[in-house]
């Protein structure tokens, strides 16, 4: 198994597609390295003045109307609360700050959770990508029949595999998320919005780029895992893309109740430590239909079981079918 896994992963890096697909995530993580530089950089004296010049403007417009605009909101609220709502418009907080028009650079500590949430997606797509076409093309090509010949132990050619896969995409994800970090405090620090960045926020910055880096392995085994059951990896992107639309969009949105058992909101919460959702309350009232979004909280440990079961069981089924069904 151990000799099987060395030469998988030896064929794994010499696919034209795998080495794209390497290609990728380092455009993508240079993409996400410019869009902080972008946002790090000071405004220009032209953009100060322009943005001065907003705000006095909006400044005078509010000492003109701005009495009338406090009352009107003031009112609605009422109105609101009459219905039976607990809102907050916010009504001391309408008129202009300087803040609004003259921006600052994000510090880190509140940037970065985000930026590695965005990263992590493509770097989990990247790995399925990986994983399906390790598989299926071989599949899809007749190479495995030729390989069965040498191995016929189908078990050990499917765990050598999809083993691969997993290992595979690793040492890639490792260098991405440190190049990814280590890009964005450089730029930050020129910035002066790197000091955010506390002992405590180091640690968890660490531990989700551990969890991303686990995730994005159990990508590539079931990504290898479809491409063994589909046999095609357009088949497998496929069917990727059709969950997306049709069960993520369609009936995510049709059955808000649906969120804690589809894989987005449960990636997320792998991610980020624990996430929540909504459902909408709605009642009929004498004043017409209401409703309040109630928030719902979803675990880390909810979400990694959800997972690892979801993948165990594509893994187990792709193992059973391979071993029984024939090749050709």
């Amino acid at each position: 198994m151990t000799r099987l896994t060395r030469v998988e992963l030896r064929r794994l890096f010499s696919r034209r597609l795998v080495i794209l697909a390497l290609l990728a995530g380092v455009v993508v993580t240079g993409f996400f390295l410019l869009t902080a530089w972008t946002a790090a950089q000071p405004m220009t004296p032209a953009e100060q003045a322009q943005a001065q010049q907003w705000y006095d403007d909006a400044r005078a417009d509010w000492e003109r109307n701005g009495e009338q605009i406090v009352a009107q909101c003031r009112q609605d609220e009422a109105d609101q609360r009459a219905q039976g709502q607990d809102v907050d418009f916010g009504c001391d907080q309408l008129g202009p700050q300087p803040e609004h028009f003259l921006t600052t650079v994000q510090p880190l500590a509140e940037s970065l959770p985000t930026t590695l949430t965005l990263h992590a997606f493509v770097l989990l797509l990247l790995a399925f990508l990986v994983g399906a076409t390790a598989t299926a093309a071989e599949l899809s090509t007749g190479a495995m029949t030729s390989w069965l010949t040498f191995e016929p132990r189908r078990l050990r050619v499917y765990g050598s595999k999809v083993l691969a896969a997993g290992l595979g995409t690793a040492p890639a994800a490792v260098v991405l998320l440190l190049v990814l970090v280590g890009g964005a405090w450089l730029i930050t620090s020129g910035a002066d919005a790197a000091g955010s960045m506390t002992a405590a926020a180091w640690r968890a910055t660490a531990g989700t780029m551990l969890r991303i880096l686990a995730l994005t392995v159990l990508a590539a085994v079931a990504g290898a895992a479809l491409g063994f059951l589909l046999r095609h990896t357009a088949a497998v992107l496929g069917l990727a893309v059709g969950y997306l639309v049709v069960v993520e969009g369609v009936v995510g949105s049709a059955l808000p109740r649906s969120q804690p058992w589809l894989v987005r909101p449960n990636i997320e919460g792998w991610i980020l430590g624990g996430t929540s959702y909504s459902i909408p309350d709605c009642t009929t009232g004498p004043q017409g239909r209401m409703c309040d979004l109630i928030t719902h909280e979803l675990s880390l440990g909810r979400s990694t079981g959800y997972l690892l079961v979801l993948v165990a069981a594509v893994v187990v089924l792709a193992a059973v079918v391979f071993r029984r069904r024939d090749v050709v």
